[in-house]
């Protein structure tokens, strides 16, 4: 298994079937997260990826396993001076457990810490319990919430770079 962490914006239709592949797969887990999506303003958010995950402050990766996409992972700046967050990591599941959300994660601190942010933040759900995992092992600690969320559940987390 070759892993290639690549630019999501070399193959945008890819990275919008990994994107809406996580979103029927998270509202399928439970269907009061569509609302969170609505709230985000995903339908805007894919139809101008460029515009919220653009240079100079953001970064879109695509995962490749042999050159085939395999997930996907995003960052932009937000809010408050020095903040990004992070956002849409998905790894389809025939890909899961080999790395490539960790890869994708790291690469993207790496960016964030290129850019001069100082934090990172990021919002999961408690069904994601192997991201949230994974999140902690990488340095996130739980928060408060950094934006009103219409799901209660939503966890709120934070890496100090």
């Amino acid at each position: 298994m070759a892993l290639e962490i690549a630019n999501g914006f070399e193959r945008t239709a890819d990275v919008i079937e990994l994107f809406d592949e996580y979103t029927k797969w998270i509202v399928s887990e439970d269907p009061a997260v569509a609302e969170v999506l609505r709230a985000q303003g995903y339908g805007e958010e894919t139809a101008s990826l460029d515009g919220k995950y653009g240079p100079p402050g953001g970064m879109l990766l695509l995962a490749l396993v042999d050159g085939a996409a395999a997930g996907c992972a995003a960052l932009h700046a937000f809010g408050e001076e020095g903040a990004c967050e992070l956002k849409r990591l998905y790894v389809r599941e025939a890909y899961r457990g080999r790395g490539a959300a960790g890869a994708l994660v790291r690469r993207l601190l790496d960016f964030a810490r290129e850019r001069g942010y100082t934090h990172v933040l990021l919002d999961t759900l408690p069904f994601m319990r192997s991201a949230i995992g994974m999140y902690e092992r990488l340095g996130f600690v739980r928060t408060g919430a950094y934006y009103p969320s219409p799901y209660e559940d939503t966890i709120y987390m934070r890496l100090d770079l």
